[in-house]
C-alpha cells in the first residue's frame, strides 16, 4: 500500500476510496469492479494499481485511516489512559459510521477484524508487562475480537446504545468491572450441565 506523501497521489488515493464506497452505497460490493471504481474516481487502472492490488485494500485502507485519525486524537491526551483509548475509539468509529455500516452491509466483517487485529497488537507489544512473547498474540487475538465484534453488534443494532454507552461499556469489560460471577452462580452452572451429561 502507498505510503508516501505526494499530495497529487494522495488525492487519488482518496477519489478512488470515495468512489468505492460511493458505489457500495448503489450496489453490492461483489458487482463492484476496479474498471468501475476507476471510471467513478477519473482515474486509470494503472492509478488504481499504484496504490491498491484489489478493492478489498481500499477498505483496509480506509480502516487504517479511522485507526490513523484515533490515534492523532489519542497523542493529543496526556497522559493516555484506559477511559481516554476506549472514549476516543469509540468517537472515531460513530465519525466514520459510514464506512462502518457499508462493512456490516457488505459483510466485510473479516477486513475489520484482521485490521482491528493488527492494531491490537501493536497496542499489546507497547502495555505489555513483559517482553514480547507468544501469550502476547492470544491475548491480541481475543482483544481484537471481542471488540470488532462489538463494533459489528453496534454498528447492526436496530436501536443501538450511544457512543457514550458503548465506551463506558467497553472501559468497564476491559477493567474487569463488568462480568463478576458469584460462586453460586458458577453452582448452578455445574449443576445444569450434569443434569444434561449423557455419561
Amino acid at each position: 500500500m502507498y505510503d508516501g506523501n505526494n499530495p497529487t497521489a494522495l488525492h487519488s488515493r482518496k477519489w478512488l476510496a470515495d468512489a468505492l464506497l460511493s458505489l457500495m452505497e448503489e450496489r453490492s460490493y461483489s458487482k463492484v469492479t476496479v474498471k468501475d471504481i476507476c471510471k467513478k474516481a477519473d482515474l486509470s487502472r494503472q492509478t488504481f494499481y499504484n496504490f491498491f492490488e484489489c478493492k478489498d485494500d481500499i477498505i483496509r485502507f480506509c480502516i487504517h485511516q479511522c485507526y490513523a485519525e484515533m490515534m492523532t486524537g489519542l497523542a493529543q491526551k496526556t497522559p493516555v489512559k484506559l477511559d481516554g483509548i476506549t472514549r476516543q475509539l469509540t468517537e472515531t468509529l460513530y465519525r466514520n459510521q459510514r464506512l462502518m455500516c457499508l462493512i456490516v452491509l457488505h459483510g466485510l466483517d473479516y477486513l475489520l477484524e484482521a485490521e482491528m487485529a493488527s492494531v491490537i497488537q501493536v497496542f499489546a507489544e507497547q502495555m505489555s508487562p513483559g517482553p514480547a512473547g507468544e501469550l502476547d498474540q492470544y491475548a491480541a487475538a481475543f482483544l481484537s475480537g471481542a471488540i470488532s465484534h462489538m463494533v459489528l453488534h453496534w454498528f447492526r443494532s436496530e436501536k443501538p446504545v450511544s457512543q457514550e454507552q458503548l465506551s463506558g461499556l467497553l472501559y468497564r469489560i476491559l477493567a474487569g468491572n463488568y462480568f463478576q460471577i458469584q460462586n453460586e452462580y458458577l453452582v448452578k452452572i455445574n449443576n445444569g450441565y450434569q443434569k444434561t451429561d449423557p455419561i
